[in-house]
């Protein structure tokens, strides 16, 4: 039995009279803390680490391989947990060719999001990267007909007002980043749309389909490296930015690895909690790299950007 599946017959017990998730023991809450602390950490260096990296004049041009290299990492590591003695989940095999279109989104908006921060401030990327929930609830509204209530629409309003205040100051941003930017959190709409009536169709979870989706993103993207990407000569390469180029597969891995594990031993709305944690610091520091004050326009614009993702991921849970 895995280390979960344990933790959850020896620490949790019945659920209360109310109703509702059974209540977690103190080792089950320092699970949880744990697994918190993994994808705020994870997330916060590979986006430095990604920063770093991409920095480099040849690994500039090799998007495709870093995507594959992520992809690998988070495949190796999924296998191992769904191993023993882990044993986090369940691994199955789903449709080959029905898992290709998944996979090219899967694989277009990793690819996009790093070139996004490559082409743009790191904090610039990472609001760009907020707009990513109302353009959801677009394609939601008009491809699954889902209805947006006036208090949904409010909160998407905040956001992106929010995140328009918040650019308007910002440096160095040029109309191929922000092009970029765009693309990314498009197709990432698109994809999380999709995953979610994938997960429905074939009645799996996010880590059942991701370790199907992974390996057939390193076939996919193996085929357009030699028509995108440069190789870069490693030997003229800083040891520092190899090592950083390792890390950043482990980072990638933990991330994904940690997503599903909040999602399913919490909630989506912890996610979303952590996830604007994660936006805080990004974004702090991303300023203070470049120089960049905190002004009142920007703190009211990261206030109604955080407050209109939370309000929302509150309101789709009811």
């Amino acid at each position: 039995m895995g280390l979960l599946a344990e933790e959850r017959r020896n620490s949790s017990p019945p659920a209360s009279k109310e109703g509702g998730k059974p209540q977690k023991g103190p080792w089950g809450k320092v699970i949880d803390g744990f697994c918190i602390c993994l994808n705020i950490a994870s997330t916060v260096i590979l986006v430095f680490l990604n920063n770093w990296i991409l920095k480099d004049k040849q690994l500039k041009n090799m998007q495709i391989l870093f995507a594959m290299w992520h992809f690998t990492c988070t495949s190796i590591v999924l296998w191992v947990a769904s191993r023993s003695p882990f044993n986090l989940f369940v691994p199955i095999r789903l449709p080959f060719l029905q898992m290709i279109p998944l996979c090219a989104f899967f694989a277009g908006f990793l690819v996009l999001g790093n070139l996004s921060l490559a082409y743009n401030s790191i904090g610039f990327y990472q609001l760009a990267k907020i707009m990513t929930t109302p353009c959801v609830a677009v394609l939601q509204y008009f491809f699954l007909g889902k209805s947006i209530s006036g208090a949904t629409i409010g909160a998407l309003a905040s956001l992106c007002i929010g995140v328009a205040l918040t650019n308007s100051g910002a440096t160095g941003t040029t109309a191929l980043g922000v092009s970029i930017a765009v693309a990314a959190f498009t197709v990432t709409a698109f994809y999380q749309v999709w995953i979610g009536k994938k997960m429905k169709d074939f009645a799996v979870s996010s880590p059942q389909l991701l370790l199907n989706q992974a390996p057939i993103s390193v076939l996919l993207l193996a085929f357009l490296v030699p028509f995108f990407d440069t190789v870069p000569d490693f030997s003229i390469i800083p040891n520092d930015t190899l090592i950083a180029l390792f890390l950043s597969g482990l980072a990638a891995a933990a991330l994904n690895l940690s997503q599903f594990l909040i999602i399913g031993r919490m909630s989506a709305l912890t996610f979303n909690v952590a996830s604007n944690v994660k936006t805080i610091i990004i974004l702090t520091y991303g300023w203070m790299s470049e120089g960049r004050m905190l002004t009142a326009k920007d703190a009211l614009g990261i206030i109604l950007a955080l407050g209109g993702a939370t309000l929302y991921s509150q309101l789709s849970q009811r």
